[in-house]
């Protein structure tokens, strides 16, 4: 992300300086840019542990000596379900409104947007990397195919 614009931008010193004033700024874009991560952060891994223990429940776990072509089958099939949950979870959470929204007092839009808000558009703020460790983390029968599918390949084949 570029904090300088123009000539300005290609002198480290003047985007350093930039930079670190925006890191420490603290304003109500600031603000609802943390408080829609821990709102969408949650969201996401309260959804996701739940899909991810059932999805680990319905997929088989791991049958050693099974065929590899099998297990690589299964490691597909169920990464491709991942995929599609994770596709539908993102556009049921996005619809959810941001907590700030149901404040027009206090946070009023036009406001926001002329001091730089950009509603749903900064991808960072949505807590990604929360709600993927959650969901990774319940696919212990994945991990389990992966691991002796890749064990199993490399004595075989490598």
């Amino acid at each position: 992300m570029s904090y300088i614009t123009g000539e300005n931008s290609i002198n480290p010193l003047t985007h350093f300086k930039a930079g670190m004033k925006d890191f420490i700024r603290l304003d109500k874009v600031r603000f609802i840019n943390i408080i829609g991560s821990i709102q969408y952060g949650t969201l996401y891994s309260v959804i996701y542990l739940f899909i991810g223990l059932f999805l680990n429940t319905i997929f088989p776990p791991l049958i050693k000596g099974s065929a590899l072509l099998n297990i690589f089958l299964w490691i597909v099939l169920q990464s491709i379900v991942i995929i599609l949950i994770t596709f539908y979870t993102q556009k049921f959470v996005e619809a959810i409104p941001g907590i700030p929204s149901f404040f027009p007092k206090y946070f009023n839009i036009d406001d926001l947007l002329a001091k730089g808000l950009k509603p749903y558009g900064i991808e960072e703020y949505k807590g990604d990397m929360a709600s993927s460790i959650v969901l990774i983390g319940t696919q212990v029968n994945l991990f389990q195919k992966i691991i002796y599918f890749t064990t199993e390949f490399a004595k075989q084949y490598i």
